[in-house]
Parts: structure tokens; C-alpha cells; sequence
């Protein structure tokens, strides 16, 4: 049966955490290993200066490893520790508000679990849920009676993973990161897109040279056909592949020759 390490960065107890786990328990053999606490906007960072501790939980009938360490944390811990053989899958998710355009996808913790798991050589899908349109403060959105939400979106994902457990991820593709629409079901329709190249603006509230972070509004001006930004607008699922190869192979050439005359 494929394996699955099933992580996520809102935490263990994260409303959009055990639909996931519960429906791909289904299907595959899943480890279920998560943050003890929230660490989104850690993207793929690893704690370097912190010893880490692992402890066991449970989520209805599912056992839990916790880990007080960020997402990719738990991706590698879960790999090599937690695993006897490596997963063959690491699914992330599923976030609670969306991950779209290039600022918001190197940000997520989300993410970066799957970056961190592609790194790794394991195949890596990453899952993020649109916020309601009342916003992430909403406490519908938070209530466990409207756990449907979520467990529509497991399904999607789940089906989505089912895909990539038989075939293998096509050439250039490092990982997958699926936006899901908030009213989504298993029936909707999706799009393969790329990220929108958006710019989140100014992330710290200043008060007396004391910062906090705030959330930044998205800017839905100038949506371009093909992102994953248009997609969602559109009420359509976004799979969108990544590749990490960090290299802009089309101006290697035109920098050498930058170089060349300059130096």
C-alpha cells in the first residue's frame, strides 16, 4: 500500500487537519505528523538552534506525532525518524486561506513542507483552502459544525492524490501545489496554472518602533489568463506545478556576457 507522510503548518489541531487525514486513510497507509502549534509564513525554514522534541496524540481514532518544530521539521523527522523507509508521498495541508502568486507560496509553511519533501526525492502535493468571502476572521469558517467545508476540499484533494500515486509527476515538475474555491466540490472543475507574480506590500503594523505582522490584502486587479490567481477567481481548482530549479536558464547567457564585459 503507498505511504504518505501528511503534515500541514496550522498544527495538529487545525480545523482543515483530520478531513485530510481522514479521507487519505482510506486509500493509503498514512503517518500523520505535524507542528504542535501554528507556523504559517515559516516557509521552508529548519530549526537549527532548537532542539526539537516528539510526542504522540490522537485525533479521534488517528494517532498523531507532534513535533514543536516548523513544517519542514516534520518532513524531515517524519522521513528519517518516524518512517522506517522513506514515504513514498508527502501530501501538506490543508491550509486554512489560500496560497497563491509566487510572494505567497515561498512564504507558506504549507509549501515549504512539500518543497522540503521534493528536496528530499519524494513526490510532494501541497493543499490550501480560498478563505469565505467574509475573510479569515470569520467564525464560520472556524466552526467544527461546518466541518463539510473541509472534508469537500479532502475529497478533492484526496482524488487529486490518487492521480499522482499511479503516475509519476511529469518532466521539470518538483512538487504541486493545489488551491482549492471555498464552495468547491468534487465535481468542480480545475485548471493547470502558474503562479501569479503578485506583491503583498507591507507585512508589519508599526507602533512606536514595535512591529506586528498583519495580514496583507490581495490585490485582484489585473488578473492574467493562465495563473493561479485567475483560477481561483473563477471558481476553479488551481494545480499548479513547481519547479525548483532556482537557475533562469534563457538569461544565463546574456548575464555572461555582462560579466565578460565588465570585469
Amino acid at each position: 500500500m503507498t505511504s504518505i507522510l501528511l503534515t500541514n503548518d496550522d498544527g495538529y489541531n487545525s480545523i482543515g487537519f483530520y478531513p485530510l487525514l481522514n479521507e487519505l486513510s482510506k486509500d493509503f497507509l498514512v503517518k500523520a505528523i505535524a507542528p504542535k502549534t501554528e507556523q504559517s509564513w515559516v516557509g521552508k525554514s529548519i530549526s537549527k538552534f532548537k532542539e526539537l522534541s516528539i510526542e504522540k496524540t490522537k485525533i479521534e481514532d488517528f494517532d498523531i506525532h507532534l513535533i514543536d518544530g516548523t513544517p519542514a521539521d516534520c518532513v524531515q523527522i517524519g522521513i528519517y525518524d518516524v518512517f522506517k523507509k522513506k514515504p513514498d508521498i508527502v501530501v501538506s495541508g490543508i491550509n486554512i486561506g489560500n496560497n497563491l502568486g509566487h510572494g505567497f507560496i515561498l512564504s507558506s509553511g504549507t509549501v515549504g513542507a512539500a518543497m522540503e519533501a521534493s528536496i528530499n526525492g519524494i513526490k510532494s502535493l501541497s493543499f490550501s483552502l480560498q478563505f469565505p468571502p467574509n475573510g479569515r476572521d470569520s467564525l464560520d469558517f472556524f466552526n467544527p459544525k461546518n466541518y463539510s467545508i473541509y472534508f469537500n476540499a479532502a475529497k478533492i484533494s484526496a482524488k487529486i492524490v490518487k492521480i499522482f500515486s499511479t503516475v509519476n509527476f511529469s518532466e521539470g515538475i518538483d512538487l504541486i501545489s493545489v488551491n482549492i474555491p471555498f464552495k468547491a466540490n468534487i465535481n468542480s472543475g480545475f485548471e493547470i496554472t502558474k503562479p501569479y507574480r503578485n506583491n503583498y506590500g507591507k507585512l508589519f503594523h508599526n507602533k512606536n518602533l514595535k512591529f506586528k505582522h498583519i495580514n496583507p490584502p490581495f490585490d485582484f486587479k489585473d488578473l492574467k489568463k493562465g495563473t493561479d490567481l485567475k483560477a481561483l477567481s473563477d471558481g476553479k481548482i488551481s494545480i499548479t506545478p513547481i519547479n525548483l530549479d532556482l537557475v533562469s536558464k534563457k538569461s544565463l547567457e546574456g548575464l555572461k556576457n555582462i560579466m565578460k564585459n565588465n570585469w
